[in-house]
C-alpha cells in the first residue's frame, strides 16, 4: 500500500452512504447490504420463478438473471448514475454487481460466448454521453473474459419511461436492428432495468433471427409490478 493511499485512508475513511457509518472499502456496510432487496441463492434462473414468468414478458429469453428490485437504495442509485453519472452510485452498483455474481454462481449457470449490451438511442447516447450499462457492467464481463458486441443498435423512439406495458411492446417492436454475425453464439443480453421486459425481449427475438442459438436476459434490477 503506497503511503498517499495510507494517508488517504487514515484521514479520508469510507463511510457507508446509507447509515454514514465508518467501513474499510468501498461500498455499503454489512447492515444496510442486508436490507436491500436482492434475491437468494437458487435464484439463478428467475423464469423458472411463477411470480417473475408471470409479470416478464420474455418468451425469446432462455433465463433470466438479476441482482435484485428495482426499489429503495437500489433504485436511487441507479437513478443517480443514470441522470447524474455519480461516481459513489457507480461503484457500489458495480460492488453489488460483482457479489451477486458471486452469490448466485452464475460463471456456472450462464453458458455465453459473447455479451450484448442492449443500445440507446444514438440521439440519448449522444446527449447523455454514455451508456450507464456498459459503465456498471463492463468490469464484471472483462473478469469474466466475455467479449462485449457492439452490433446491435437502436432507432429513435419514444421513451418507455412513462409508457403501459403494452405501449412498451408496440413501441420496442422493431426497434432495433444488427450489424453483425452472432450465428450459433449463446449470448448474454444485459440491460440497467427491466420494466415490462418489452425491450430485452425484442432485442433478444432479434438475436435469434440472426441465428443466436441461446439468449439468456441479465439485469441489474427487475420493476415489481
Amino acid at each position: 500500500m503506497s503511503l498517499i493511499h495510507s494517508l488517504r485512508k487514515s484521514l479520508l475513511p469510507a463511510t457507508c452512504p446509507t447509515c454514514q457509518a465508518y467501513i474499510e472499502h468501498t461500498g455499503i456496510c454489512p447492515t444496510c447490504y442486508g436490507t436491500l432487496p436482492l434475491f437468494k441463492k437458487g435464484d439463478q434462473n428467475l423464469l423458472l420463478r411463477p411470480d417473475i414468468n408471470r409479470m416478464f414478458n420474455l418468451p425469446n429469453c432462455d433465463g433470466l438473471s438479476a441482482c435484485g428490485w428495482y426499489q429503495g437504495h437500489l433504485a436511487t442509485w441507479l437513478k443517480k448514475i443514470k441522470y447524474q453519472h455519480n461516481r459513489q452510485a457507480m461503484l457500489i452498483i458495480r460492488h453489488i454487481i460483482d457479489r451477486q455474481w458471486t452469490l448466485l454462481n452464475l460463471k456456472d449457470h450462464i453458458n455465453a460466448d459473447a455479451c450484448i449490451i442492449v443500445p440507446l438511442a444514438s440521439t440519448r447516447l449522444l446527449n447523455r454521453g454514455y451508456n450507464q450499462v456498459y459503465q456498471t457492467w463492463a468490469h464484471r464481463l472483462c473478469h469474466q473474459q466475455l467479449p462485449i458486441l457492439d452490433i446491435i443498435a437502436k432507432k429513435t423512439r419514444r421513451s418507455h419511461v412513462l409508457l403501459s406495458k403494452s405501449a412498451r411492446q408496440h413501441n420496442a417492436k422493431n426497434a432495433f436492428y444488427i450489424t453483425g454475425n452472432i450465428e450459433h453464439k449463446r449470448i448474454l443480453l444485459i440491460d440497467d432495468v427491466i420494466t415490462s421486459g418489452a425491450t430485452m425481449n425484442a432485442v433478444a427475438a432479434l438475436c435469434k433471427s440472426a441465428g443466436a442459438q441461446s439468449v439468456w436476459a441479465c439485469a441489474t434490477c427487475l420493476t415489481e409490478l
